[in-house]
């Protein structure tokens, strides 16, 4: 196997590249996989896509992402519903096991965040049965705290374990560094998931000073112990992907897209081998 068959390059981390050209970069640097965005996908075509990734032997880590759940008025919901719906099926077409749900922060006037997720565990139900059925796993993605009130009021991992014991399979955990590090609960919780719930997991670190809330730190560059995590990874028998997933408009955003994707092979082949 080579060393990068786990690796995928999360397209956010290269954003001025094209769905096509982070394919080839990919193809190119021997990286395995990609994870891909909806908006680079439509502009593509899904079935282009799809037949790119099969052609250039490159495999889809994951969808992102999925339509916020936080409309209060009935017919924006079922919008919400439908758009989820729509994309699980795109999920399906590029072969990406997962639909990344970010899935909202509070409702207009909403302080009930204890409810809304109750609300929000309700609507994933009524999305598992189309999930199901195509072979896509609603990929809950837990999000930083600081998220919390306006883009995923789901924020641990502990959440999301009990959002996917509620779900079922059709569920699974996008587990992303960025968002769990800080966590006291974080190993615990990755052991109580288990290799077969974890669809794939996300790899940046935090810089300090952080500057905004798209302000990570490539690899090696911030506070997080990586290798420590890869270990725990590595002793309950993940074998899932890898993703390099950088926001970075301060930094990694304003370079070059083929060096942000060296560096980055550079700092994550430990990591990912």
């Amino acid at each position: 196997m080579s060393t990068l068959a786990r690796f995928a390059l999360n397209q956010i981390t290269t954003p001025t590249w094209s769905l096509a050209e982070t394919i080839e970069a990919c193809a190119r640097h021997g990286v395995g996989g990609l994870g891909v965005w909806r908006d680079k996908v439509e502009a593509y075509g899904v079935d282009r896509a799809a037949r790119h990734l099969r052609e250039a032997g490159r495999f889809a880590a994951c969808l992102c992402t999925g339509a916020w759940l936080d409309a209060t008025e009935p017919a924006a919901l079922r919008r919400q519903m439908a758009e989820n719906a729509a994309l699980l099926e795109m999920a399906a077409t590029v072969g990406a096991p997962c639909l990344v749900m970010v899935v909202g922060g509070l409702p207009a006037g909403c302080k009930d965040i204890g409810g809304h997720r109750e609300r929000i565990a309700d609507l994933l139900c009524e999305l598992a049965p189309t999930a199901r059925a195509l072979g896509v796993r609603l990929g809950i993605e837990p999000l930083h705290p600081m998220y919390a009130a306006e883009r995923c009021c789901i924020s641990t991992l502990e959440q999301a374990n009990d959002l996917c014991e509620r779900i079922g399979d059709a569920a699974a955990i996008v587990a992303d560094v960025y968002h769990c590090w800080w966590d006291p609960h974080f190993e615990r919780e990755l052991r109580r998931a288990g290799p077969s719930r974890i669809v794939t997991f996300h790899y940046c670190d935090w810089r300090v000073p952080t500057r905004n809330l798209r302000d990570r730190a490539m690899p090696g560059d911030g506070v997080i112990d990586l290798a420590r995590i890869r270990g725990w990874l590595d002793d309950m028998g993940y074998t899932g992907p890898f993703e390099l997933e950088l926001f970075s408009e301060l930094d990694w955003w304003q370079r070059d897209p083929e060096e942000t994707l060296k560096i980055g092979i550079e700092r994550c082949t430990p990591l990912v081998s």
